[in-house]
């Protein structure tokens, strides 16, 4: 019957590449005063593997991001997603793959050119996710989070969850220690001098609490309330690993004990459906991976935008201007837009020369 038919739960852990999920599953090498190797990040996926649960490697179109990869999963099509951010002609508007109103746009699109509302579009859940997949049950989700009034649904998850002073008590002391854990890792790193690095201050460290605490706390108990309730697919997404990996990089010691407590979140999950009235599969996948690098503006000295700036004759930030890569944008774009050498500068006549003539220039030199 198909009430009782087994349902499907999708944990999207966001961020995390194959061969990084591939190592969290094998054991690792022992420690000074330890005989035996260490057991794996991430002890219950690692009894899934080549059990339950097969790894299987697959990868991403051009646009390697979470807003492209999960708008196919959910609805069918990404098609139109160049990047994370882009800037469109025909509008006249700049969109961002995690604004609500940029999502809810491209949920629309999608789903007119699917031809269906999505793949939670029978008895569905969507938890955490950037779109709703045409799921009528919703909690944290992002494209629709723009909406006002009574009809935004995806708030209630919030006052579901924290309704409960326990599940609020044990969330916000987390929380607390999630902020001086960020503070801790952040000024260790500065005083290891690892690079690359990226500014971690202000605000940031109450963000990673929210995406690494709150955030997996209410989805996790979404997750449990679906099964119990016997909704035929459920699609989550697990943000913790993805926003700590982006500025403490894919291989630090920091995202080690994110990936641990992903695996407790998921063992717990796992256990709870023992309980449901009706059987679960689960279903692992990822929306991309990462790769360690500096960042443009650490790299260079200037920001991308001091950098287009720069080729396009307009003024730039003193500090950009002393940079080997803003003195030499302007040259590589007017020889990419056909435009006149610069005049205003004059080489050095060597020793013995002939004085230049009036139509003597010296040139900046192009890109080589």
């Amino acid at each position: 019957a198909p009430d009782t038919a087994p349902g499907t739960v999708f944990l999207q852990l966001d961020g995390v590449g194959h061969d990084l999920l591939r190592a969290a599953l094998r054991e690792r090498p022992a420690t000074r005063g330890r005989a035996r190797p260490r057991p794996p990040l991430m002890e219950t996926l690692a009894a899934w593997e080549g059990t339950t649960h097969t790894l299987t490697r697959w990868r991403t179109d051009w646009s390697s991001q979470t807003g492209a990869s999960q708008l196919g999963i959910l609805h069918g099509s990404n098609e139109d997603v160049p990047a994370f951010r882009w800037y469109e002609k025909d509008t006249g508007e700049l969109m961002i793959s995690n604004r609500p109103t940029s999502a809810a746009e491209l949920q629309r699109r999608a789903a007119a050119r699917a031809g269906h509302p999505g793949l939670l579009a029978e008895d569905g859940a969507s938890r955490g996710n950037l779109f709703t997949g045409g799921a009528d049950q919703l909690a944290l989700v992002l494209s629709v989070a723009g909406r006002r009034g009574r009809h935004n649904r995806s708030r209630a998850g919030y006052f579901a969850y924290f309704s409960d002073p326990a599940n609020a008590t044990r969330t916000a002391g987390s929380f607390v220690a999630e902020v001086c854990r960020e503070i801790g890792q952040s000024t260790r790193a500065k005083l290891r001098r690892e690079r690359p690095r990226v500014r971690r201050g202000g605000l940031y460290p109450f963000i990673r609490a929210f995406a690494t605490v709150v955030e997996r706390d209410v989805v996790v108990a979404a997750v449990i309330g679906d099964m119990l309730a016997g909704r035929g697919a459920v699609y989550a997404d697990l943000v913790a690993y993805d926003e700590v990996a982006h500025h403490s990089g894919p291989y630090s010691r920091d995202t080690h004990q994110v990936l641990r407590r992903l695996d407790r979140s998921i063992t717990l999950i796992a256990k709870a459906a023992r309980h449901a009235p009706r059987d679960y599969r689960f279903v692992l996948l990822s929306d991309h991976g990462q790769t360690p690098g500096e960042t443009f503006a650490a790299q260079y000295g200037l920001t991308l935008e001091d950098l287009v700036r720069a080729g396009c004759g307009l003024p730039v930030p003193r500090r950009a201007g002393r940079t080997r890569s803003g003195a030499e944008a302007r040259a590589a774009a007017r020889v990419a837009l056909h435009r006149p050498e610069e005049t205003h500068e004059r080489e050095q006549a060597p020793a013995g020369a002939p004085p230049a003539g009036p139509d003597a220039t010296a040139t900046t030199p192009g890109p080589r």
